[in-house]
Order: C-alpha cells, then sequence, then structure tokens
C-alpha cells in the first residue's frame, strides 16, 4: 500500500512539474526569431617587456545571406568602437571587419605609446586594452535590439559603456524615438521616465528640480536617450556615465 501511494505520489509530482514548466516557457523571456553567430578575435599587441594592448572582441551577427545589408549596416552604425569603418565604400562583413579593427587599433597603439614613451618616459602609463562584448536580444514585434559593451583601457583609466541599436532585420534599418512614440516623444517619455525616476529611488515630487536636486540633469533639460532598448511590453533607456549623473543610469518605463 504504501508503495503504491509513493507511486501515485510520485507521478503526480511529475505531472505537476510538466505544467509548471510548460507555464513557465509560455510566459518566459521572448525567443529570438533570427539565426545568430559570432566571430571572436582575443589577441595581445606587445609594445615593450611590460607594456602591451589585450584587444577582445566577440562579435554578434545575423546568420544567412539574406542579413548581409543588415549586418553591413550594423558594422557601419557604431556597434564598434572605435568606428573605422562609417565611410567604407566596400559591402563589410564580421568576418574582414573584427580582424581589421583588431589590426588597426594595435597599430594605432604602438604608435600612441612610442609617443607617450619619448614625451614621458618611466611615466607613461602603456599597459591598455580593448574589450568589445556584443548580443542581440529581441525587441518589439519582429525587430531586434543590438547591444555593444564597450571597455577602453588605457593606462589606469577605463571607460565602459553599453550602446543600443533597435532595428529591423530584414533592412537593417535603426529604429529611432520618433519611429517607436511618434512625434510628440520627447515631453511625453520625459515625463515618464523623470516619474519612472521619482518611484525608483522614493523622491517626494516627479519633477525636473527634483531630479536636478537629487544629482541628474544637473545644468540640462531632462531628456530620453536615444540610447535605448525597446521591448515588447516596455522601453529602457540608458544614460551613459557621465551622461545625466557621473555612474550609468538605466530607466524602464511601460511602453
Amino acid at each position: 500500500m504504501a508503495k503504491k501511494s509513493f507511486i501515485c505520489l510520485s507521478a503526480l509530482a511529475f505531472v505537476c512539474f510538466v505544467v509548471v514548466t510548460s507555464c513557465t516557457n509560455k510566459k518566459g523571456k521572448p525567443r529570438l526569431a533570427v539565426p545568430v553567430d559570432k566571430v571572436t578575435i582575443d589577441t595581445t599587441v606587445s609594445f615593450s617587456k611590460d607594456a602591451a594592448c589585450k584587444i577582445h572582441i566577440s562579435y554578434a551577427f545575423l546568420k544567412g545571406n539574406e542579413y548581409a545589408a543588415t549586418n553591413d549596416s550594423l558594422l557601419r552604425m557604431g556597434t564598434l568602437q572605435p568606428n573605422y569603418f562609417a565611410a567604407s565604400y566596400e559591402r563589410l562583413t564580421p568576418q574582414r571587419v573584427i580582424p581589421e579593427l583588431a589590426r588597426r587599433y594595435g597599430k594605432e597603439y604602438i604608435e600612441l605609446a612610442r609617443w607617450l614613451k619619448d614625451r614621458e618616459h618611466e611615466a607613461s602609463r602603456l599597459d591598455w586594452a580593448l574589450n568589445i562584448d556584443t548580443r542581440i536580444l529581441p525587441s518589439k514585434g519582429d525587430n531586434v535590439v543590438y547591444i555593444s559593451d564597450i571597455t577602453i583601457k588605457t593606462g589606469e583609466t577605463a571607460t565602459s559603456y553599453s550602446l543600443c541599436f533597435n532595428i529591423d532585420p530584414k533592412t537593417g534599418k535603426r529604429l529611432t524615438l520618433k519611429d517607436a512614440f511618434g512625434d510628440d516623444y520627447n515631453e511625453t517619455l520625459t515625463k515618464k521616465i523623470i516619474a519612472q525616476m521619482a518611484k525608483n529611488h522614493d523622491w517626494d515630487d516627479d519633477d525636473a528640480a527634483q531630479a536636478q536636486s537629487k544629482g541628474y540633469f544637473v545644468g540640462i533639460e531632462p531628456y530620453p536617450s536615444a540610447n535605448f532598448i525597446l521591448h515588447e511590453d516596455s522601453v529602457t533607456f540608458v544614460y551613459s556615465a557621465g551622461e545625466i549623473n557621473p555612474k550609468e543610469v538605466r530607466v524602464t518605463i511601460d511602453n
């Protein structure tokens, strides 16, 4: 009897697990509907025994000939920094561009390191690095969002930031705030952003003066960042460090 009860309970637990898992999958994060691949390169360009530039690039791209024009557009619009290829007249592919970017950056590093060494001698800080990690995520509707996480290190100084590009994968066209929210996007979105910031930080008021008194948008009018991630039911605005606050600021509001 005990054995039968155990078997029944086990079967019931399994059924519950399947049901819960099924519901979770249905309500989980949206899946990417386009094929994605990556080009990765890791290399070190040495200037001297104690000075080198480490370069890491992991670049995501849309896989397939039908996305060639979109990949070309992404490579030109700043998903890579420095953006050496914006004005190129040749058809760009990740397989060709990524090694070329590493080569050019390494060459510039050697030239700058030599220049700094001649002027600053032992005081120069020549331990440099370039790190670029990119990914492609689902956006609203059939669109995708391309995100580049970039860190540039020169000596003891490191600058990190994220660049976001909402893209129609069929055409490579970048969606602007006007495309997504209409002609009056600036006023409408600014009010929602300030209100959400007030809610996030438990401010007494949800106006520009309160935000500025807390160290945001100091000396400038609040605005929605053109660096944004469009989700199906919300949008996240990404302000880089030093843009509206010493630290990076992200604000998510409902569409």
